[in-house]
């Protein structure tokens, strides 16, 4: 009897020690949001960084597989803001999600950080921008 005590005993002074993690999962990041445009390149002309230029990614997430993307720009006190188009999302490692067109990666996403580089037979687009 005295034995068994003494094993209850050291195994709940071991598993108090464990991680809290062990068997949960991390959460996940709010992808939904304003993204401020860091960096925007149009077939090699960059529109921002520029003086009096600025601009916002609107995230909003549908579901687990798919996010709605909306951008606004800001030209000189001009603004312009382009529909809401849909994008399938894929979880990669840790908070970092990719964005697909079709099933071709062409960004992705973190929660805090949204980039794209998209190439069409139209042009290039590259964008990075930061919550």
């Amino acid at each position: 009897m005295k034995n068994i005590l003494i094993a209850v005993i050291l195994l709940l002074t071991i598993s108090s020690c464990l991680p809290d993690k062990i068997g949960k999962k991390d959460p996940e990041p709010a992808l939904a949001g304003a993204y401020q445009i860091t960096s925007f390149v149009s077939d090699g002309v960059t529109l921002i960084p520029r003086s009096g230029v600025s601009g916002k990614v609107n995230v909003a997430k549908n579901s687990d597989t798919q996010i709605s993307v909306s951008f606004s720009i800001n030209n000189n006190g001009q603004s312009s803001t382009s529909t809401s188009e849909t994008v399938t999302i894929r979880k990669m490692s840790g908070s970092l999600y990719d964005l697909l067109e079709n099933g071709t990666r062409i960004g992705s996403i973190d929660g805090t950080t949204f980039l794209l580089n998209y190439v069409s037979n139209t042009g290039t687009v590259a964008l990075s921008a930061t919550k």
